[in-house]
């Protein structure tokens, strides 16, 4: 198969457990970046937390941030498409969080904040990012996202109420077994996947995502192709169409060498035009 676009979460994927991408996985992409092959970064990560690894990479297109409530260009700094969670059940999903004890952070565009003294902690080892500390229990402007954090089986609760509470209003997803998300309904890694494939005029048979979590379920659904790491769970696992290494193994190096052929044609993305500063996604 001739894929022309390749999309690769982050956390349990790309990235190993130490939150790095191997010399071998950068090494791949690069080799079938020269070939033509476009590659997307899609995250519950926020947009910040992101830009580093698509600068190291050398990618050029819209990343996908914030479990696809923030779609944005590295090379113009430019946000496509914004969703938020609208500041009335934003604030519902907080009280809920506080008076079950679990720990919380809002994602938006140009910070976090969280409630939980250790979440800031959580939010510099993992994502490198300074979150804003607060005492108030409330939000005054309406977040991309928000994210529960607790043991698994606490999360599983929240989820199943939430996502039973709420199924009408917003988008209810798990992007680890500690961790649960809350985004406007509409919201996904396949909404925004699918934003970006009319943009570049592509087929969901040219391409290809790798993933290894509930949340790149959606994403599963517009891809032709769509594949799992073997540290995902047994359901993630059902729903692909194969099922690759571990993220300590390299596996998204090893699919890419398994699935993408080297007569694979270069690509250029309709749309985009090169100046000084590089490929532009208009």
């Amino acid at each position: 198969m001739k894929y022309k676009l390749v999309v690769l979460d982050m956390d349990g994927t790309l990235l190993d457990d130490h939150h790095q991408v191997s010399e071998k996985n950068k090494r791949i992409i690069q080799h079938f970046s020269k070939e033509g092959i476009q590659f997307i970064l899609a995250s519950g990560r926020p947009y910040a937390s992101l830009y580093p690894y698509v600068k190291d990479l050398g990618l050029q297109l819209p990343v996908i941030a914030a479990n696809g409530a923030v779609v944005k260009c590295p090379l113009t700094n430019k946000t496509h498409y914004a969703s938020v969670v609208p500041l009335e059940l934003a604030q519902e999903i907080l009280n809920y969080g506080k008076a079950y004890g679990y720990s919380i952070s809002c994602y938006f565009e140009d910070e976090v904040i969280t409630f939980d003294e250790e979440m800031v902690k959580v939010h510099w080892e993992l994502e490198k990012l300074k979150a804003k500390m607060m005492d108030k229990f409330s939000v005054e402007k309406a977040p991309n996202k928000i994210i529960y954090s607790a043991a698994p089986r606490r999360i599983e609760e929240a989820f199943k109420f939430l996502a039973n509470e709420y199924a009408e209003r917003l988008y209810i997803t798990c992007s680890a077994d500690i961790y649960l998300d809350v985004m406007n309904l509409g919201t996904s890694k396949g909404k925004a996947l699918s934003y970006i494939m009319h943009q570049m005029n592509i087929s969901s048979s040219e391409v290809m995502v790798i993933g290894n979590n509930f949340n790149d379920l959606a994403m599963f659904e517009v891809a032709g192709l769509a594949v799992a790491m073997d540290n995902s769970p047994e359901e993630v696992k059902h729903q692909s169409g194969f099922v690759t290494k571990s993220n300590t193994e390299d596996g998204v190096a090893y699919a890419l060498e398994k699935l993408i052929t080297s007569d694979s044609p270069p690509f250029i993305v309709p749309g985009l035009s090169l100046d000084k500063s590089g490929i532009l996604f208009l």
